[in-house]
């Protein structure tokens, strides 16, 4: 009786073992990118879902590369962008804790890169995202499925319903600060704007501002009121157009096909940039150059904040970039945050129109016949917005 009991417990043992020695095998091949976890449980006849949210009672299944579709409907949706900057991604986190939805349903969703090998996940940051509880809302962490870079992550990380979205959504990558009053002033701003066909969305961002077509500093007017328009997008906190934003998807997806095709709109200083990371085998760094295409090429405008010229200060910004080293930035971080907007005055949102719209050579746009002439210069895509060379 006695060395049957052994027995069972050495079994135990053995098979406690086996399990732990299996596990931490797991554990360090995934983490070290020696090992890609789907192709395992595949092999298991199991699947590898990018949502980590873990409970929720809509689970996403999205495919990297595919615009990702969300099965729940709120109304105002955070798209938050990272890689390994699991510090600067904290930061983030703690502004957007900090976040006035004024009763508003909200759901943030932070969506992790993988390294270019595509299996590797930095655990750091894994860890934050998962730690995070929001106090607005429910939070899912979405690992992509391969690497997709910057490009993959702006423009695939929500898809519009198809049947027309009347939820606001706002994409930030991790190295912004928010203003606890960024939602109500966007808000305020899409209601407003919403019945004009040629906005493309709404940014947060108001500083280091630059005329697109020189590369100086652009310089919005007071008397403009608290928002104008301006040709170029501002990527610091952007919010597009639901409608705009599912064309561009499908116009993106279609063009990108298309090897020989350029998004080049000649004159503007993007353009340069664009083509000197081209050189140096970094264009897939620059999304937006390709959204400047597009709204180019169907006379699209995105609506700013002028918070700051109009009340003549520099502590009403509803987002900062904290120059975190990255893509673009490299140094020592800022800490900029005291230029957020602290203290909500109704004022704020007292928009008026018709608003200023302002060219890509920082000057008002003039019109006539219900046409749009920029004063000084044209600025013009090589090639149709289909991607087609012109006759």
């Amino acid at each position: 009786m006695i060395g049957m009991a052994v027995k069972k417990v050495l079994l135990v043992i053995i098979f406690v073992a086996v399990v732990l020695n299996l596990f931490l095998f797991l554990k360090r091949q995934i983490f070290s990118g020696n090992c890609d976890l789907e192709s395992l449980l595949k092999d298991k006849g199991l699947t590898l879902s990018n949502d980590l949210s873990g409970g929720l009672d809509n689970p996403i299944h999205c495919v990297s590369n595919v615009p990702c579709e969300y099965p729940d409907v709120v109304d105002f949706r955070i798209i938050v962008l990272t890689f390994d900057r699991w510090n600067s991604l904290t930061k983030l986190l703690n502004s957007l804790n900090d976040l006035r939805v004024d009763g508003d349903n909200v759901a943030l969703e932070i969506w992790i890169d993988r390294r270019p090998d595509g299996k590797g996940v930095d655990e750091k940051t894994l860890a934050t995202a998962k730690s995070f509880q929001w106090k607005n809302g429910a939070v899912r962490v979405h690992v992509q499925t391969a690497h997709v870079g910057i490009l993959g992550q702006w423009i695939d990380t929500w898809r519009p319903a198809r049947n027309g979205s009347k939820e606001i959504v706002l994409i930030l990558e991790d190295d912004l600060s928010l203003s606890p009053f960024s939602y109500r002033w966007l808000k305020a701003a899409r209601n407003f704007f919403k019945s004009r066909t040629d906005v493309t969305g709404i940014t947060l961002q108001s500083e280091s501002l630059i005329v697109a077509s020189s590369g100086a500093r652009f310089r919005p007017l007071s008397s403009d009121g608290v928002a104008y328009l301006y040709s170029l997008l501002g990527s610091w906190g952007f919010s597009p157009t639901p409608e705009h934003w599912l064309n561009f998807q499908n116009w993106y997806h279609s063009v990108i096909k298309n090897s020989d095709f350029q998004p080049y709109v000649e004159g503007l200083v993007m353009n340069t940039w664009f083509k000197k990371f081209q050189k140096e085998r970094r264009s897939h760094t620059m999304w937006t150059m390709w959204f400047i295409y597009f709204c180019n090429a169907h006379h699209l405008y995105t609506v700013y904040n002028n918070l700051n010229a109009h009340y003549n200060t520099t502590k009403n910004c509803l987002a900062v970039n904290r120059r975190e080293p990255g893509l673009h930035f490299s140094g020592k971080a800022i800490d900029n945050t005291g230029s957020l907007l602290r203290t909500w005055n109704d004022e704020f949102v007292d928009f008026k129109e018709p608003a200023r719209i302002y060219g890509f050579n920082g000057k008002p746009l003039t019109f006539k016949r219900n046409s749009v002439v920029e004063k000084d210069s044209k600025y013009s895509n090589n090639k149709t917005a289909l991607g087609q060379n012109r006759a």
